[in-house]
């Protein structure tokens, strides 16, 4: 059967129609997950005071999940900032990373990844230990 321009002027219209409204469904998806990302955080954070110590001054460092979980309910940015913090990253970078030339420094002490350290970083995020570690599926 062939279709005359204005059958396909239809079915293009109605393809873009459901693309703009399956965009504007993804929209609501990620905004609800990001919802339900800092419900969950202020879930945990009131369960915390419930279920630990009242004093302010208890350790930050008590592990209060599995390892595996450790960053489930924060920030990317605060996860880094953590992990900056309890680990002493400069040395790692400059020790083992370079040996395998996965990081180089720049001028002014910054690090970046070099080809292969993003082909490492790839590859790395394909294995199931990675996936299994990170939450993902």
């Amino acid at each position: 059967m062939l279709l005359t321009d204005e059958v396909k002027a239809h079915i293009q219209g109605a393809i873009e129609h459901l693309e703009s409204e399956r965009q504007q469904a993804q929209h609501q998806v990620t905004a609800a997950q990001l919802h339900i990302k800092e419900l969950n955080s202020s879930i945990t954070t009131l369960q915390k005071s419930l279920n630990h110590e009242a004093s302010p001054f208890r350790s930050f460092h008590a592990p209060l999940r599995p390892p595996h979980l450790k960053y489930a309910n924060i920030s990317v940015r605060w996860a880094i900032l953590d992990l900056l913090h309890a680990n002493n990253v400069s040395a790692v970078l400059s020790t083992t990373m370079t040996k395998h030339n996965e990081v180089q420094q720049l001028p002014g002490g910054r690090w970046e990844l070099t080809e292969n350290g993003i082909k490492a970083i790839e590859y790395i995020r394909t294995t199931p230990k990675f996936r299994r570690g990170c939450g993902a599926y």
